[in-house]
């Protein structure tokens, strides 16, 4: 219980500010997204850089974390893609929107604090592991996916067929994986850990702006929260969240208890109690397809976490 307090509550209660100020308008929205911008931009790149550059990880394998996380991941990805489309009737487009609403997860924002404050610096390292792969999978899948989709639901009665265009979709994101700030951070840190560059004033003061990353990134996605609601496409939003909150967790301490050292199995499971990654939303609204479930999927995921955080919190020690 004295866990759930000293985690659940600061993390929720600053996400509650947020949404707080936002819906009072005490502060504009056009205010929170400059807050989402330094954070995304400046904070939490400083937080990966400098956790990662300062690591003492040396032995440290990620294979099978990564095997274990992400695979699990595929097999949610697979049944919320399945579920939507057989009982929601949605196109292929959008269950692959479902799929990534159902398994990406806000890692950054929720993810890290929460980590941060449950174990610490180790946690942290391990998180980072699953952090540095996440966007780059979740961003090449959904969108080759989604091509796909586009293509196949192009090809039914009634509609005009369109080119496949999977050279173009790669080099979006390569592109977008390249000028990412989070994955700029990481690979400035992965280079200063290899070669055991020193980092001089670099420590302090990537640590000052990391510090500031995990308080500003919750109190940001409260205002956020603000924007989103739960009106339209409930079967979509409610098999997503119901798969995203429950059941990937389940899986990923099923399968990691296994295989997996006592604090990697537990980060992994808060990673994967996590809410919703905000990403799903910005995909949807790039390919023009499930917003409204996107949008909704987040919002409950968010709300629904402080008792998935907080039950795993208990069950993992």
């Amino acid at each position: 219980m004295q866990t759930i307090f000293n985690v659940i509550v600061p993390i929720f209660g600053l996400i509650a500010i947020g949404y707080a100020v936002a819906r009072l308008k005490i502060l504009s929205h056009e205010k929170g997204d400059a807050l989402t911008s330094f954070v995304f931009m400046i904070g939490v790149p400083s937080l990966l850089f400098h956790t990662l550059a300062g690591s003492e990880m040396k032995a440290a394998n990620p294979l099978l974390l990564w095997a274990v996380y992400f695979g699990c991941v595929a097999i949610n990805w697979t049944i919320a893609s399945i579920l939507v489309r057989k009982i929601a009737g949605a196109d292929r487009r959008k269950s692959v929107i479902a799929g990534v609403a159902a398994s990406a997860k806000n890692g950054v924002f929720v993810g890290i604090p929460a980590v941060e404050l449950a174990y610490g610096q180790p946690g942290l390292q391990v998180l980072l592991l699953i952090i540095a792969v996440h966007l780059p999978v979740i961003m090449m899948t959904s969108t080759i996916l989604t091509e796909w989709a586009a293509v196949v639901d192009a090809r039914e009665p009634g509609r005009n067929p369109v080119p496949m265009s999977s050279g173009g979709a790669l080099r979006r994101v390569a592109k977008n994986l390249g000028t990412n700030p989070l994955v700029i951070g990481l690979a400035l840190g992965a280079v200063w850990f290899t070669f055991g560059l020193p980092l001089g004033p670099l420590d302090e003061i990537t640590a000052s702006l990391g510090r500031t990353a995990s308080p500003l990134a919750l109190f940001a996605l409260g205002m956020s929260l603000d924007r989103y609601s739960v009106r339209g496409d409930i079967a979509s939003t409610l098999i997503a969240s119901t798969l995203s909150i429950v059941l990937l967790p389940v899986l990923v301490y099923f399968v990691g208890s296994q295989v997996l050292s006592p604090l990697w199995l537990k980060v992994a499971v808060l990673m994967a109690a996590c809410p919703a990654g905000i990403n799903c939303y910005v995909l949807a609204g790039y390919f023009g397809s499930g917003q409204r479930m996107a949008a909704a999927t987040i919002l409950i995921t968010t709300l629904a976490s402080v008792f998935g955080l907080s039950f795993w919190l208990t069950a993992l020690g």
